[in-house]
C-alpha cells in the first residue's frame, strides 16, 4: 500500500461481487458481498484498503464465530491480548479463545461477563496509554438491545481533525507531545495498582505526539487519545488544558463524527491509530453484548517531513 495523496483514489464502487460505498462525512464505508467466514487474499486485500482509505468500515449481515473472528483480525497484524484479570472483571465465564474481549452488561450469578457496562464510555482511542498504541479493532454484535434504548457508537476522525486545524494552531502542536494518563481507565475509574497525583506533569504515561504520521498511509492525524487527566508536555497546567480544550472542539467537532446504531450480524472495524470513538450509555434494563479483537499497533511517531505530508483523502470535515 503507497501513500494515500490528496488527489487519491477513493475505494468506491464495485470489485466483483464486493461493493464499497463511502459514508457520508470524513471517513466510514460500508463493504457489501463480502462474508468473512470464507475470506480469502483477494477480499481481504479489498478489506484492508478499505480500511486504510476510509478508516471505519461497516460489515453487515456476517455470521462468524469468535474463532472466525480472530482468524480474520491477525491478517491485519500480531494480536493484543485482553487485560489481565487483575486489571478488569471480565470473562469470568467466558470460554471462547483467549483473544476476545466481552463488552458487555450481561452478569451471570451477579458477576459482569464483560467490560464497560451499560453507562457512557467517553471519547478515546485504544490503548493510548501504552507506548505502542492499538492498530486495528474488530467489534460484532453478539446481542442487543432495542435500537430505542441507546447504545450508538460514535466515531470521529484524527485525519480530517488535522487538516481542519487553522496554521495557527498546527504551528503550535508540530513536534509537541503529550502524557498519555495511564492510571485511569476508559469510565475515568482509577486502574487497580495505579496512583493518583495531584498535578497532571507527574503522572505516569507514555509520551505521544500530537501529530502522527501513519506508518500505511503516510499521512498525518490529530492523536489525543483521550481528555481526561492528559497532559502537553512543556506548558503551565492552565496553557495545556487550553490547549486541549480547543484541539478536541476539532476533533469531536460535529461535522467529524459518524454514529452507528447497531444491527443483528454488524461487523465494525477501524483504525485506532488515527480516530477516536464514544459509546452512549443505554438503557440498563436491556442486555447487550459484543465480542471485540484486537490488532497491535505502534509508537506514534511525527516524520520529520510530517509538514508536508499530503492530506489523506477523507481529510475533510463535511
Amino acid at each position: 500500500m503507497g501513500q494515500a495523496t490528496s488527489g487519491g483514489e477513493l475505494i468506491a464502487g464495485r470489485f466483483g461481487r464486493i461493493e464499497v460505498i463511502p459514508m457520508q462525512g470524513s471517513m466510514g464505508a460500508e463493504v457489501r458481498g463480502l462474508d468473512l467466514a470464507a475470506l480469502d487474499d483477494e477480499g481481504f486485500a479489498l478489506l484492508r484498503r478499505a480500511y486504510l482509505d476510509h478508516v471505519l468500515v461497516l460489515l453487515r449481515d456476517q455470521s462468524i464465530t469468535d474463532v472466525q473472528q480472530v482468524e480474520v483480525s491477525r491478517r491485519f497484524g500480531p494480536l493484543e491480548s485482553p487485560p489481565a484479570a487483575s486489571e478488569r472483571s471480565s470473562h469470568q465465564h467466558f470460554d471462547g479463545p483467549p483473544e476476545v474481549t466481552v463488552v458487555s452488561n450481561r452478569k451471570v450469578n451477579g458477576v459482569p461477563i464483560g467490560e464497560l457496562g451499560d453507562g457512557e464510555v467517553i471519547w478515546h482511542s485504544d490503548y493510548s496509554f501504552r507506548e505502542v498504541i492499538a492498530g486495528m479493532r474488530m467489534l460484532r454484535a453478539v446481542m442487543l438491545p432495542p435500537a430505542e434504548a441507546g447504545g450508538n457508537t460514535r466515531f470521529a476522525s484524527g485525519y480530517a481533525a488535522y487538516r481542519a486545524l487553522p496554521e495557527r494552531l498546527k504551528a503550535l502542536v508540530h513536534g509537541r507531545t503529550i502524557k498519555h494518563d495511564a492510571a485511569f481507565d476508559t469510565n475515568r475509574n482509577l486502574r487497580r495498582g495505579a496512583v493518583a497525583v495531584e498535578d497532571l506533569r507527574e503522572g505516569k504515561g507514555p509520551d505521544h505526539p500530537i501529530v502522527s504520521t501513519h506508518p500505511d498511509t503516510g499521512c498525518n492525524a490529530l492523536f489525543l487519545g483521550r481528555r481526561f487527566r492528559h497532559y502537553v508536555n512543556g506548558l503551565s497546567l492552565a496553557d495545556s488544558e487550553a490547549l486541549l480544550d480547543e484541539l478536541w472542539s476539532y476533533l469531536v467537532d460535529e461535522r467529524n463524527v459518524v454514529e452507528h446504531q447497531w444491527r443483528e450480524g454488524d461487523v465494525v472495524l477501524w483504525d485506532n491509530r488515527c480516530s477516536v470513538h464514544q459509546r452512549g450509555p443505554f438503557d440498563p434494563t436491556t442486555e447487550r453484548e459484543l465480542h471485540a479483537t484486537q490488532v497491535r499497533g505502534h509508537r506514534p511517531v511525527e516524520a520529520v517531513d510530517a509538514r508536508t505530508r499530503p492530506v489523506h483523502p477523507r481529510g475533510g470535515l463535511h
